[in-house]
């Protein structure tokens, strides 16, 4: 099963280590750390939080294999959206994995 979780992940990945220290494997009885669960299973989206700041956080956390491109359309405009993954600091091959070829494949469309 994969998850879409937008807003750069709804905070989570920023509280992934005080999961795993919290409750253990030990405690929990899984195969896999709470961190490992996540970035096996999850995608993140921007959803229109555009900054580089909260981006290289979650690209260090999860690569851009695991981040899919989104804006809250029409809640917030789409002014400065496609700069924002032209400008990104990353190769040309991840940005289209971000831009249109992660969802692609998990969506099945390519």
């Amino acid at each position: 099963m994969q998850v879409i979780s937008g807003h750069w992940g709804e905070m989570l990945p920023f509280y992934l280590q005080r999961l795993d220290d919290s409750i253990p494997q030990a405690a929990t009885g899984l195969k896999r750390s709470i961190t490992q669960t996540f970035k096996e299973q999850v995608f993140v989206t921007p959803s229109g939080m555009l900054t580089l700041p909260h981006f290289n956080f979650i690209y260090e956390l999860v690569g851009a294999d695991r981040i899919l491109y989104s804006i809250d359309y029409p809640y917030q405009t789409l002014d400065g959206a496609r700069a924002f993954i032209e400008n990104l600091p990353i190769s040309q091959a991840e940005k289209e994995l971000i831009a249109y070829k992660n969802a692609e494949k998990l969506f099945g469309l390519g």
